[in-house]
């Protein structure tokens, strides 16, 4: 198992995404989004502000929504240089989050055992 990614390295990566709009929030993890309103559709068109990490916890901020994720154990953050909805085919690792920019790039939240811990929150930002 790779060792853990440090909040340095994820902010890194998460930096990447400032000033970008997203395309599309998969969350794949059948119990991994706790929020129902709004619905990961919603950040379609949204643009990241900025970008928190503390500790397993990340927050990114767009100009309408915020959305926190906890990593738990062993969660990681994989930068994609080309990130497509994901489509279930044989042989593929399924990651638990994809976040697609418009642009084409994007991220995979993902973590190696069966069992999905990682959690999303999806909330809007006051105005």
């Amino acid at each position: 198992m790779p060792a853990l990614q440090t909040a340095d390295e994820i902010e890194a990566i998460l930096a990447r995404l400032h000033g970008r709009s997203i395309g599309a929030l998969q969350v794949l993890g059948i119990n991994s989004l706790k929020s129902v309103d709004p619905m990961p559709d919603a950040l379609t068109g949204a643009v990241v502000i900025s970008s928190q990490v503390s500790g397993r916890l990340l927050r990114l901020t767009t100009d309408g929504f915020e959305v926190n994720v906890d990593l738990q154990r062993t969660g990681r953050v994989v930068w994609l240089k080309v990130a497509k909805p994901y489509d279930m085919a044989a042989g593929t690792a399924r990651p638990t989050v994809r976040l697609i920019l418009e642009d084409g790039d994007g991220l995979d939240l993902t973590e190696p055992a069966k069992t999905k811990r990682i959690t999303v929150r999806i909330l809007r930002r006051a105005r």
